[in-house]
């Protein structure tokens, strides 16, 4: 991938992953206070599977996924500063520039990401 492209993309993923990042710390911090409002007051250690209601399981579900595209992000520009952005990590074909517009953290083109998707993978 080029320089001027490769431009465009490194600051877009760098905003994505700071707001990503915020967005983690903030679904964390909901967690903790519904599991703290949720937890009972005697001194017996309580799990947090034993007092999660469905928010807490949604809010777990997000941090989870949010912490995923996270990692995501954080290995693209690293793909960035080791010169394979762009590249599918399965294939090593290029990454089509629609499909990097849709999810610029992509590490697998559009065929590869179907084959892990089939095989019960996420890409």
């Amino acid at each position: 991938m080029n320089a001027d492209k490769l431009s465009h993309y490194r600051p877009q993923l760098v905003n994505l992953r700071s707001r990503v990042g915020g967005e983690v710390n903030r679904a964390v911090e909901v967690l903790q206070e519904e599991v703290n409002a949720n937890s009972n007051l005697s001194s017996a250690p309580v799990h947090m599977a034993d007092v999660a209601s469905s928010m807490v399981d949604a809010e777990v579900e997000v941090v989870h996924t949010e912490r995923g595209i996270l990692e995501q992000v954080t290995d693209a520009i690293a793909r960035i500063e080791d010169g394979t952005y762009g590249v599918c990590q399965n294939c090593g074909t290029p990454i089509s520039e629609e499909r990097l517009k849709a999810l610029p953290y992509t590490p697998y083109c559009v065929r590869c990401s179907r084959s892990e998707d089939a095989a019960g993978h996420s890409a």
